[in-house]
């Protein structure tokens, strides 16, 4: 039996902070694909605060040389941060994995930029570290994304399908050929967003969006977005976000409680939508006896998750654990991490859309 210690660090579109998550993975000897346990001992999220929001938001407008130093910066950033999770841990982990922070995402042009430099955090740690893990699948004609599929096909293979809500809401459906998955739309990121008008991080519960009503001219023009339209497979970057949702939901005519609302409704109507057409072109029927799972920060938003229940049913929503809510994304860096450690592949092809699976990530060896 492979046992590895790995702490996993996500930074979300959200800009929240950076999640960062310990976990411990037992593998088989003889079959490095085989995961014969996993345990989530400590997860912490690390909140930027709003110096660095405010540069994270601003890094695509910056040029290259301005990009590259900043993508040096939040490496020593994440190294300072992380060897202070570190040091209070019980024992010495075997590396660190890191997805860095998305600042664009063009699989069309087969490239994408995560920043926080692999090698800056190794350096501050002297400890191992693997990054840059969408690459490779793009360089093989992929998108790079989702990556979230392969922690549902790791730790929740017993459920009929995923749903995760991040910064960017993906979904992922256990088919007859495997896992089909694909982004749907924003998430978080455009909740949030609306929020700061008031001054407030994030809307607790969904409490404001449950007193608003739907504005359906907005939850229309947000339906016909092209995005809606492709068959998978298909990613999302947060140029996306920005530039074509947004700004709708950003229309100060309406109240802020009704768009909140309606955009609650509009996401549960896209993932339904999205799970119908997994359903249809899988020849799947959907019963009540199947469930959807939901992690991811948008877990926590009450209201949103019972948009969601009504629209797809009947297939059951189950809210996962708290700690899987918050600390996924980290937890399946860390996995991606021990899977580049074996050299096995980490990306799935058939959610990628790549001519072969990948081996993602660069190792970064520090000592």
């Amino acid at each position: 039996m492979s046992t590895f210690s790995v702490v996993g660090l996500m930074s979300g579109s959200s800009l929240d902070g950076a999640d960062l998550a310990w976990c411990t993975f037992q593998f088989s000897e003889d079959d490095p694909a085989a995961l014969l346990h996993w345990t989530l001992h400590r997860g912490v999220t690390i909140p930027y605060d709003e110096s660095w929001q405010q540069r994270l938001r601003n890094a695509p407008a910056l040029s290259g040389r301005e990009l590259w130093l900043l993508h040096t910066e939040l490496g020593l950033y994440y190294g300072k941060i992380l060897r202070t999770f570190l040091d209070e841990l019980p024992e010495k982990v075997d590396f660190v994995a890191s997805h860095g922070h998305t600042v664009f995402h063009y699989p069309d042009q087969q490239t994408t930029t995560q920043i926080g430099d692999g090698a800056a955090i190794a350096g501050v740690l002297n400890v191992p570290v693997i990054d840059q893990f969408r690459t490779q699948d793009m360089a093989l004609g992929g998108q790079g994304a989702p990556l979230a599929p392969l922690a549902d096909q790791y730790f929740f293979s017993e459920y009929f399908g995923c749903l995760n809500l991040g910064g960017i809401s993906n979904i992922s459906i256990k088919t007859g050929r495997g896992y089909v998955a694909f982004d749907v739309g924003g998430a978080n990121q455009v909740l949030d967003a609306m929020m700061q008008e008031i001054g407030q991080d994030y809307d607790e519960n969904g409490q404001l969006a449950r007193t608003g009503a739907l504005i359906p001219a907005l939850k229309q023009a947000a339906d016909a977005l092209p995005f809606h339209v492709q068959l998978p497979p298909k990613s999302l970057g947060n140029d996306w976000v920005r530039e074509q949702l947004l700004p709708l939901f950003q229309d100060e005519q309406y109240a802020l409680e009704d768009r909140l609302h309606t955009y609650c409704h509009h996401m549960a109507g896209q993932i339904a939508a999205s799970l119908r057409q997994v359903a249809e072109s899988e020849q799947l029927k959907l019963t009540d006896q199947q469930q959807l799972l939901v992690a991811g920060g948008g877990g926590f938003n009450a209201f949103l998750c019972e948009c969601i229940a009504a629209a797809i049913e009947p297939v059951q929503l189950e809210i996962a654990d708290p700690d899987i809510i918050a600390f996924k994304e980290a937890a399946l860096m860390a996995l991606a991490g021990a899977l580049r450690w074996q050299k096995y592949p980490n990306l799935i092809p058939s959610v990628t859309g790549a001519s072969r699976a990948a081996v993602g990530g660069a190792i970064h060896w520090a000592g």
